[in-house]
C-alpha cells in the first residue's frame, strides 16, 4: 500500500513542474506559456468553547478544551 504522504509529495512535485504549467496554460487559454492563477482559500474556524482557539487544518476536537469543532460543509 502506498503511503498518503508519498502521493501528496508526488502531486505537489507534478503541480510545480513547468511542463505541466505550460500544458495547462495552452489548454485553458490556447496560448503556450499562459500562467493560470490558482487560488487557495484558507478556511479558519474558531473553537466554540471557552478557549477561542483558531484552526486552519481540519481537526475534530479542540486539543485545548476538548470542544467539538464544526467545519463548513464542502460544496
Amino acid at each position: 500500500m502506498v503511503e498518503a504522504n508519498y502521493i501528496q509529495e508526488k502531486m505537489a512535485e507534478i503541480q510545480k513542474s513547468e511542463e505541466l504549467s505550460n500544458i495547462m496554460g495552452k489548454l485553458l487559454s490556447g496560448k503556450p506559456g499562459y500562467k493560470a492563477v490558482i487560488e487557495k482559500k484558507i478556511i479558519q474556524v474558531r473553537c466554540p468553547g471557552n478557549c477561542g482557539m483558531i484552526f486552519e487544518s481540519p481537526v475534530k476536537f479542540c486539543p485545548e478544551c476538548g470542544s467539538k469543532i464544526e467545519w463548513p460543509k464542502k460544496e
